[in-house]
């Protein structure tokens, strides 16, 4: 896997290695004899990557099946594999009962037909969008009016700062106010190049491992990110997002000041390769979600905090989500939603809002994010980061799509192409894809 295949579920792996299918709950002997995978009687199933005992989202997983007498299948495949393995098991005809799926692709499944309108549960409930953060509970919705999915958490993108390295280089930190002036792109390369040190002792900032730049940097130049709002044109190939990816690229091509396109290709092989740069002082500013919060208390060796993105035309940033949802061929829907409205209510927020990474998608959930000496100090400012954070313009052909400019980010990064011929030798057949043609 290349530099720029390197996704925001990779951050993910921090909490959870793979494991097999796990029973969690009541004994099996206890419950009726339907089959885990038919998610009938007492049982159910989960489909899901990287989630093994003693992360999060299996606590909450575990806990969920315990209240509801359930044994709950927990079945976590390898992130790397996992949406080959889901189309599979959702083309098998035994659907688990609930399944997590990738933020960026849930119109394609929804367009495909496999999954449920969760808008009938919703409306049952008396669910109020007004007690949800809006880029979370707008998201699953379709032009149709379905809900077809649901939001648990939240990783908005932040820029984690090794704060002993700003100190020692007599560096001002930025401001730690979303809505404060200045911390502009020119002071984000200011601050790196005094920031790194030579040799590759220290490099001032580590961007392109993590492909959320691909939005972040577009938008904050005023563009629609990598598609257009109505996902009819590859807005990453016109003016506003090739300038942001070769403003990117030539942080290393150009002032030096961020590792190579070779250095970061062999580091990503490494997991949590990019947060273990900035904890052992290696890098000084990463953008990264804060679901890499956790690694760097665990494992940082420096101090950190982090702080906004910097802005050229706006400042924003992108916002990435653990998202559930339940197959259209579900034997027991019911209980699948159950599930899902149990890991967004309060007990599981509770518990989620504890790794400091994770925002729960309710509101109320920010008064659970408390700083503690662990860090980050700025804790508050997941909180901002959201109210300024956009979703990816996703196509139901987004899937098809990364694969054609995804490899020519590659060139860009290692200086044979600019990012406008790149990115525009494959606009047309990112477009035909867009438009169902590819």
């Amino acid at each position: 896997m290349t530099a720029s295949q390197f996704s925001r579920r990779s951050v993910l792996k921090a909490f959870g290695v793979t494991g097999g299918a796990i029973a969690v709950g009541l004994p099996l002997a206890a419950c009726s004899g339907n089959s885990s995978a038919a998610g009938g009687g007492g049982n159910a199933s989960f489909l899901t990557w990287d989630t093994n005992s003693g992360t999060p989202l299996y606590t909450v997983a575990e806990n969920w099946a315990k209240g509801a007498g359930k044994t709950l299948d927990i079945q976590s495949v390898p992130g790397d594999d996992y949406d080959t393995k889901l189309r599979t098991v959702l083309s098998s005809g035994a659907a688990p009962t609930a399944i997590r799926i990738n933020d960026d692709y849930v119109k394609g499944y929804y367009a495909e037909g496999s999954l449920l309108d969760l808008k009938p549960y919703l409306e049952k409930d008396g669910i109020k969008p007004e007690d949800y953060f809006p880029v979370a509970f707008n998201f699953p919705k379709q032009e149709d009016g379905a809900h077809a999915a649901w939001p648990i958490m939240t990783n908005p993108g932040v820029i984690y700062c090794n704060t002993d390295a700003f100190a020692e280089a007599g560096v001002e930190l930025p401001p730690k106010d979303w809505a404060k002036s200045g911390w502009t792109w020119d002071d984000f390369l200011d601050a790196a190049k005094k920031l790194t040190k030579p040799n590759g002792e220290r490099w001032g900032a580590l961007v392109f491992p993590d492909t959320s730049l691909e939005t972040v940097w577009p938008v904050s130049n005023g563009g629609d990110g990598i598609y257009s709002k109505d996902a009819t044109r590859f807005t990453l190939a016109e003016q506003q997002g090739a300038e942001a990816i070769q403003w990117v690229a030539d942080l290393a091509l150009v002032h030096k000041v961020h590792p190579d396109f070779a250095t970061v290709t062999a580091g990503r092989q490494t997991p949590n390769w990019a947060l273990a740069q900035l904890g052992t002082g290696k890098v000084a500013m990463l953008l990264s979600l804060t679901s890499g919060i956790p690694y760097l208390r665990s494992n940082a060796k420096v101090k950190w905090d982090i702080f906004p993105t910097p802005m050229k035309a706006r400042r924003t940033t992108v916002n990435t989500m653990t998202v559930l949802a339940i197959p259209k061929q579900s034997k027991d829907p019911d209980a699948a939603w159950d599930f899902l409205k149990y890991c967004a209510g309060p007990d599981a927020s509770k518990l989620l809002a504890q790794s400091r990474g994770f925002m729960p998608v309710s509101k109320s959930s920010a008064a659970l994010f408390v700083p503690d000496d662990k860090g980050p100090a700025n804790l508050a400012l997941v909180t901002q980061a959201l109210d300024n954070a956009v979703n990816e313009n996703f196509s139901r052909y987004i899937e098809r799509a990364r694969t054609i400019y995804r490899p020519v980010l590659d060139d860009v990064w290692s200086g044979k192409q600019t990012a406008a011929a790149a990115l525009g030798s494959v606009k047309q057949k990112v477009e035909d894809v867009l438009a169902g043609k590819g």
